[in-house]
């Protein structure tokens, strides 16, 4: 397993680079955003090695913290390498916890290749393992998320396909009718209240 290539950016283009390590050039497929470094600087990325029978592919990232939610999108069902970088392309770490945190599926369909189902599972699978600030009114604001289990019952609801407003709304109408229930009561509450408007 390659843990990071480090040595001078040969070259680069739209979504991949090639580093020479002393003679030789390495190309991964990398974030498709601006290089804070020209060619023929010194540059480290670090490695996700993908070995499949079409061959052997390598993706880069400058932090590892963008490593670490690539590795953690590529756990999540019917997520790929492709998906997984586009997404790491888009949302910068911090911004990717985020939008996670507040179960905001509008922000990751924006990304090219997640649809909503895709969103929600992203959602789903990884709100407790990647955890951050939530996003709110369009800036991220780190604060402290009221309950774990209010979250879970409102990420139900969205893979339901209830929109994040009106899964808040009944999440709290549920919540004044009953005050300590658990994760599958609230969800039941809410549902119930969700029934009219459907």
């Amino acid at each position: 397993m390659i843990a990071y290539v480090k040595g001078k950016l040969a070259a680069t283009g739209l979504g991949w680079a090639v580093v020479d390590v002393n003679g030789m050039g390495y190309r991964l497929y990398v974030p498709t955003q601006p290089e804070p470094v020209s060619q023929g600087q010194e540059i480290k990325y670090f490695t996700h090695m993908a070995v499949r029978e079409d061959g052997i592919t390598l993706y880069g990232f400058l932090q590892e913290e963008e490593l670490e939610c690539f590795l953690s999108l590529l756990e999540v069902a019917g997520v790929g390498p492709k998906v997984a970088l586009a997404v790491v392309s888009c949302l910068k770490p911090e911004a990717l916890k985020a939008v996670i945190a507040c179960g905001d599926v509008n922000q990751l369909v924006k990304v090219p290749g997640v649809g909503k189902k895709t969103a929600q599972r992203i959602l789903l699978e990884l709100k407790d393992k990647l955890k951050g600030p939530v996003a709110v009114a369009g800036t991220i604001e780190v604060i402290n998320s009221p309950t774990g289990s209010e979250d879970e019952v409102l990420l139900a609801l969205q893979t339901l396909g209830y929109g994040q407003n009106e899964a808040r709304d009944a999440l709290k109408k549920a919540n004044d009718k009953h005050l300590g229930a658990d994760v599958a009561s609230l969800i039941k509450a809410a549902l119930k209240e969700l029934a009219p408007a459907r």
